[in-house]
């Protein structure tokens, strides 16, 4: 998979993931126990790490297959808080890691993770649901959406511009997105959404509702760009976006200099 030292560890030297269709993946338990894992794990079945994590003899099946069936990206999960003894529901924050990429990203912190990940995961937790951190590879495309074909929801952080720029196909990402959703498995945002509401003239579109900021502007042309935001500089400081794009890039906080 990925190579240089920039790439968290764990994605250059992960092991060969295990190879199972989504049919196999589903035909297992929720709560799968030792024998049941072994037999689906054969010869790669991780004995130590199946006993770190089983919980009455047994782990949940979206652990497993995470562990087994996914290439490893990150490079540890610091900060994230212990998995739920029982938990309600089972659900995965999902990110994409572009290789190519120094650190897989702009907004990717040294383990690969998204800056925002450990805490969107710490968030669910606290709730009482199981989350686990996962990453899209796009040469593992279906052992993936088999996994995701097992949670009860899904938290996709996979930003589009990144799934093009590390090789993958954003068309088929999403129809598989589509799949899950039409087997009643919550995925926010659907693809949908951010077609629709991803690109940030949205907020323009809200800002005279109660959830947005009737300061908003979206600026197309120089001239409006020089009018609408001189006249708003004149009261506050300001971000400035660009109109698409959740990578944490093309984003500016702008202060006047002198303040008369």
């Amino acid at each position: 998979m990925g190579s240089g030292a920039s790439a968290p560890k764990g994605y250059t030297d992960k092991k060969a993931a295990l190879e199972k269709s989504p049919e196999d993946m589903a035909a297992l338990a929720t709560f799968v126990d030792k024998d049941a894992a072994k037999a689906f794990c054969g010869d790669k079945f991780d004995e130590a790490a199946f006993d770190a994590a089983v919980k009455d003899g047994k782990v949940p099946r979206a652990k497993l297959l995470i562990d087994a069936c996914l290439i490893k990206v990150s490079s540890d999960d610091d900060g994230l808080l212990p998995q739920p003894d029982a938990p309600k529901k089972q659900t995965c924050v999902a990110q994409i890691y572009v290789n190519s990429h120094e650190f897989g990203g702009t907004d990717k912190s040294c383990n690969g993770h998204r800056y925002d990940s450990i805490p969107f995961g710490n968030g669910m937790i606290k709730a009482g649901m199981a989350c686990y951190l996962v990453h899209y590879v796009h040469s593992q495309h279906e052992a993936f959406f088999g996994v995701m074909g097992c949670m009860d929801a899904i938290l996709c952080r996979c930003n589009p511009g990144q799934i093009k720029a590390d090789g993958g196909d954003q068309g088929k990402f999403d129809d598989s997105v589509r799949a899950l959703q039409k087997k009643g498995i919550p995925v926010w945002p659907s693809p949908d959404v951010m077609e629709f509401m991803g690109a940030k003239d949205a907020l323009t579109k809200i800002r005279n509702l109660n959830t947005g900021m009737a300061d908003t502007g979206t600026y197309y042309t120089d001239e409006e760009f020089i009018t609408g935001f001189k006249k708003t500089m004149k009261f506050q400081p300001r971000v400035i976006k660009q109109n698409r794009g959740s990578s944490g890039e093309g984003i500016w906080i702008i202060n006047l200099k002198s303040k008369d």
